[in-house]
């Protein structure tokens, strides 16, 4: 038989036989432990075209009851070659969908009560993208529940706000979108944007933020909070936050974005020596530390979990030396005072932070034929292992550089692995089930 172009194994449609999604369980909102081994192990297809074979691209959701995956070719993206599809903790897939085309829009909040996610596909003329259709599908069975339409008129919006879906102003996070007019002209006193909540379908229409006025419409920097408040970063002064959202609209009182914005820490500063640093809402130095200068290289450099920031970093970089990084560093801070907590000499790696945990492996020695540190989960404030737990071939937390394949997710307690043969959903030891392998297809 000659091989047919698309996914090997062959991608076949799966109707879902429920019409009502699992119920999500709130003890996998909380990072603890994992588990020895992933409950579900999916078996990722390649992707043939021509003569050419090429590999899965994965996204995936944390959804009720399972995990929400999208496929499409690694490589080319403009394939016509795709797939949306539900598979459940036990093993089971709810349902797949194969599609001839990506969708240029997939969305769903993490969450326990997330029931319906939102598809979109783009079309595009010479000038650009001309219309957006926007789907709504129910998790339970895959397919559409509402249509946009039906959305809109359950929450109230009407006028020019209804119309819209082409232009995406903010869509990078799980829980929120924000869609603005699509012409590109400046703003006017009464233009608004819509803000779609994931979670439970709720919408509202929102004036533009007051640093928007003189902008174009079609722009709008937008960042989100911990809480998940939409926030405007300041276009004239870095760093400041300009403006948050509240029930009535934005507010740009400064006790108020204090309050929601808290402090913030990176690597800052010009040249070859950016220093790890604390800001508040107002763009403010809070503290700095000299010492802790960030290393040149991909990989971890750092990330803020509750009131910790875990940072890998130089004491001093040197560029022509053989070895560029000087005290290697892996360390955790208080956030409030950049005092630090806990440290852990050398190279790192660091993966699925959040929820006070992180997994590590380290030191690395750089010896050739050196066994590879072993995976182990530690607490953030302390920097101690949880429990003797380590994890090893074939299980591995890795995040490739350079677009590679590997890639690690956090959601609440769950986390998810890919390293582009395989995709492993994980969950804590107290809610763990034995591993069910699943194959494409």
């Amino acid at each position: 038989m000659v091989p047919t172009d698309g996914f090997e194994p062959a991608c076949v449609d799966l109707d879902g036989t429920t019409s009502a999604a699992p119920v999500g369980d709130p003890a996998l909102e909380v990072a603890e432990l994992l588990a020895e081994e992933p409950v579900v192990q999916l078996e990722l297809p390649t992707i043939r075209f021509g003569e050419v074979t090429d590999d899965s691209r994965v996204r995936v959701w944390r959804i009720p009851g399972g995990m929400l995956v999208e496929l499409r070719p690694y490589n080319d993206g403009s394939l016509p070659v795709a797939a949306l599809l539900a598979i459940d903790a036990d093993g089971s897939v709810r349902w797949r969908r194969c599609l001839d085309r990506g969708p240029d829009l997939v969305a769903v909040a993490q969450s326990v009560s997330s029931t319906e996610m939102i598809v979109g596909w783009t079309t595009y003329d010479a000038t650009g993208p001309v219309r957006t259709d926007l789907e709504v599908w129910s998790l339970a069975d895959g397919s559409p529940s509402r249509t946009w339409d039906d959305v809109l008129a359950a929450n109230g919006i009407s006028g020019a706000a209804a119309g819209h879906r082409n232009s995406l102003l903010w869509g990078s996070d799980i829980s929120r979108l924000v869609f603005g007019p699509q012409e590109s002209r400046p703003v006017e006193p009464d233009d608004t944007i819509l803000v779609v909540d994931l979670a439970d379908m709720a919408m509202r229409e929102l004036p533009y933020p007051p640093s928007a006025q003189g902008g174009s419409v079609d722009v709008l920097p937008l960042e989100l909070t911990v809480g998940g408040r939409l926030i405007v970063p300041d276009p004239l002064t870095p760093r400041r936050v300009a403006a948050v959202e509240t029930e009535r609209g934005w507010s740009t009182d400064t006790e108020v974005i204090d309050a929601a914005v808290g402090l913030r820490a990176d690597f800052f500063g010009g040249g070859a020596q950016p220093q790890l640093q604390a800001f508040d809402a107002q763009g403010t130095e809070v503290w700095r530390r000299d010492d802790m200068v960030a290393a040149p290289f991909e990989g971890f450099h750092v990330a803020v979990d509750g009131d910790v920031v875990v940072a890998s970093s130089c004491a001093a970089v040197d560029m022509n030396s053989p070895t560029p990084c000087d005290g290697w560093m892996l360390s955790g801070l208080d956030l409030r005072t950049g005092q630090t907590l806990w440290e852990r000499p050398g190279i790192w790696s660091v993966s699925a932070v959040g929820g006070g945990v992180a997994m590590v492996a380290g030191p690395y020695t750089g010896v050739t034929g050196a066994a590879q540190p072993v995976w182990t989960m530690i607490d953030l404030v302390t920097g101690e292992q949880l429990d003797s737990r380590t994890w090893t071939d074939p299980w591995s937390f890795g995040v490739s550089c350079c677009d590679g394949p590997s890639r690690v997710y956090r959601s609440g307690g769950v986390v998810f692995a890919v390293d582009g043969t395989h995709l492993e959903m994980w969950y804590p030891e107290s809610q763990t089930t034995p591993l069910q392998t699943v194959k494409f297809g």
